[in-house]
């Protein structure tokens, strides 16, 4: 994997204001009747930073997220283990979130609504504050 670069962290912080705003929801579930017939709808913000997250390379091909979903589920866990990430593992957190919602609907609005997504976005801030 590439090192992570302050562009792309730049490009994700803007969304941490908006995520911890009182009464925040990424979205909603939709359900219809009958099998199969219940998604996870986004909000726009959330899609927009679904967008951005490919858009500045925070969701990788070159990596295998699904090997890696024991570890992510640590740092799902363990807000210590978040707090002391490094960009990288950032990166592998985000690319497991959004590629785990493909095949499992929801998981990513559940990252947000148990405020992971928020912690690894503050995590984001204090390492671009340190790299300045």
């Amino acid at each position: 994997m590439k090192p992570i670069k302050p562009e792309q962290i730049d490009a994700l912080i803007p969304f941490l204001d908006k995520f911890e705003e009182a009464g925040f929801s990424a979205g909603d579930w939709k359900v219809e009747e009958g099998p199969f017939l219940s998604w996870f709808n986004f909000d726009e913000i959330a899609m927009k930073f679904i967008q951005v997250l490919y858009d500045n390379d925070w969701v990788t091909p070159q990596f295998d997220w699904g090997e890696w979903q024991e570890s992510a589920t640590r740092y799902i866990e363990s807000r210590e283990m978040v707090e002391s990430a490094d960009a990288v593992t950032i990166q592998k957190l985000l690319t497991t979130h959004v590629r785990a919602d493909r095949f499992c609907e929801g998981h990513l609005g559940s990252m947000f609504e148990n405020g992971h997504i928020v912690a690894i976005l503050r995590r984001l801030k204090v390492i671009r504050d340190g790299v300045e």
